[in-house]
């Protein structure tokens, strides 16, 4: 492991663990034994969960032909995977150790990707899983919250950079830190024993290139990663202004996932229906 990298992993020891809840939802999800009313009993521990629980369920995402009441229902009605990507996705603020527009903006970020790749993994030519694309969106910039909580003040000369004067994120870390986010996120998911896949989709988002030596569900998911923070940016979401002169059709994660230029017009079109539905939701 980069030297310079073990010297700021460590500055992160204090980043909290996966939140309790989050940690008993997982148990559940791989017990095959599990019921549904295993999972009613922890989520209805915490009520704030609970309602986005049912606001989730009841939401544009899933279109259940009627309205979901109860916690049973909407937890037999989403599944077991998709109640854990709700939990994560409210528990993943406390990962924060201050919430100013730094950490909104990449919160916001974080958020609507995890909203867009979901939407993006039941078109045709992605036919990716859509609970694991969620995790992906949700997750694949967790390095960027690392850093900021590792180092605020010179995490935030990196962001006034990227703000300022356009370059990629990556780009601005490497110049000051000499790794990136995406090395740094691969790092707290083996922390946080998450699979084995997912670090490698963390590892790889931003280096496209080695698309092509991953496995295939691997290399797909992480394309898919890629695509859905390229409309972000497209859209301006975590940003200062949005980015309309960016092609997505020239991108390589757009052409490995078999995208062409017919599909950039509907997909920007999803893109912001989910994003208002995340920010709603999740935000």
């Amino acid at each position: 492991m980069n030297a310079k990298l073990t010297e700021y992993l460590d500055r992160v020891d204090d980043l909290p663990a996966i939140p309790a809840i989050t940690a008993s939802v997982q148990r559940i999800v791989d017990n095959p034994s599990a019921t549904v009313d295993d999972m009613r009993e922890v989520i209805e521990q915490d009520a704030a969960i609970a309602a986005r629980l049912l606001r989730v369920a009841n939401s544009s995402l899933y279109s259940f032909t009627r309205e979901i009441e109860t916690l049973s229902h909407a937890i037999t009605m989403l599944g077991f995977r998709t109640v854990r990507n709700v939990v994560l996705a409210a528990t993943l603020k406390q990962t924060f150790k201050r919430f100013g527009l730094a950490e909104k903006l990449l919160w916001e970020h974080s958020t609507v990707a995890a909203a867009v790749a979901m939407r993006l993994a039941d078109h045709p030519a992605v036919g990716v899983d859509r609970e694991e694309a969620f995790i992906v969106g949700l997750l694949h910039d967790i390095g960027k919250c690392a850093l900021n909580n590792a180092t605020p003040e010179e995490y935030s000369d990196v962001t006034a950079r990227v703000y300022n004067e356009g370059i990629r994120f990556v780009d601005a870390e490497r110049e000051a830190f000499g790794f990136d986010h995406a090395e740094m996120g691969a790092s707290v998911a083996a922390k946080w024993k998450l699979s084995p896949g997912l670090e490698e989709v963390i590892r790889y988002h931003h280096n496209i290139e080695a698309l092509p030596q991953l496995d295939e569900s691997i290399a797909r998911m992480t394309a898919l990663a890629s695509v859905a923070t390229a409309c972000c940016t497209r859209m301006g979401v975590g940003r200062r202004e949005p980015i309309v002169d960016l092609d997505l059709n020239g991108m390589l994660s757009w052409q490995f996932l078999g995208l062409s230029a017919m599909d950039v017009a509907p997909i920007l079109e999803i893109a912001a229906e989910q994003r208002k539905e995340a920010l709603a939701l999740l935000g």
